[in-house]
């Protein structure tokens, strides 16, 4: 979605892949939402880190409604970004579905 010239910027994403997944989240919630600078992703590796980071835009109407649903989705982010094994206590990344340590399933 084009980006218009009196959208808020509410996020500023590490990247336009993170960009663009929050801004699809926030379109599946009916917020009208943009993302620009989408054309430095080729620079990884050459550019400095802040040159990459991509801001998120909404619709002035949708500011508030945006903001809480970034809220929501850090949050989700942090509480999926590791579990604890309850057989030997040892922390594991999300996406492990077996203990690294003991090699047990995750509850």
């Amino acid at each position: 979605m084009q980006v218009k010239s009196d959208w808020v910027k509410i996020y500023t994403a590490a990247n336009s892949m993170e960009a663009e997944l929050i801004a699809g989240l926030l379109r599946q919630q009916g917020i009208e939402a943009g993302v620009s600078s989408q054309l430095l992703g080729g620079g990884i590796g050459e550019l400095p880190l802040d040159a990459l980071y991509t801001p998120v835009w909404v619709s002035p109407k949708h500011v508030e409604t945006a903001r809480e649903a970034v809220i929501a989705y850090e949050k989700s982010a942090q509480q999926t970004s590791v579990w604890q094994c309850s057989y030997c206590k040892e922390q594991n990344p999300a996406g492990f579905e077996l203990c690294w340590q003991c090699q047990k399933p995750v509850d």
